[in-house]
């Protein structure tokens, strides 16, 4: 039952560890504004919030950049080109090799510790 118990485990904890994480990119957007336009305007919103507060608050520094006429939206992300099979074969043999190999590691440790004078 042990054996069984660790193995599930392990193969839960290589199941979640494989899985991605979605990130979300916010940024603030203007028509027709450059990048350096963007940098003069943040560095003025950042001084005039540590005039105001002496600390850098993000809020203020947010609420200050919307009344210079930015948006804060959700960024889009390009579509992701689906992996060749190649990839998928190769992701899928690496896990498979874990998922094979981990408990005839984890059989031969213990039987090495069970062999131990």
């Amino acid at each position: 039952m042990k054996r069984f118990l660790i193995l599930f485990t392990l193969i839960t904890f290589i199941t979640v560890s494989c899985a991605g994480s979605s990130k979300e990119v916010r940024v603030f957007t203007k028509p027709d504004f450059s990048r350096d336009e963007y940098a003069k305007d943040r560095d003025e919103c950042f001084a005039q919030s540590i005039e105001q507060n002496q600390d850098s608050d993000a809020r203020s520094i947010v609420n200050c950049l919307e009344n210079k006429g930015y948006e804060f939206k959700k960024a889009k992300e390009p579509p992701k080109e689906p992996p060749s099979a190649k990839e998928v074969l190769v992701g899928v043999g690496v896990i498979a090799l874990v998922i094979v190999l981990s408990p005839l590691i984890l059989a031969y440790g213990v039987l090495l510790v069970g062999s131990a004078p």
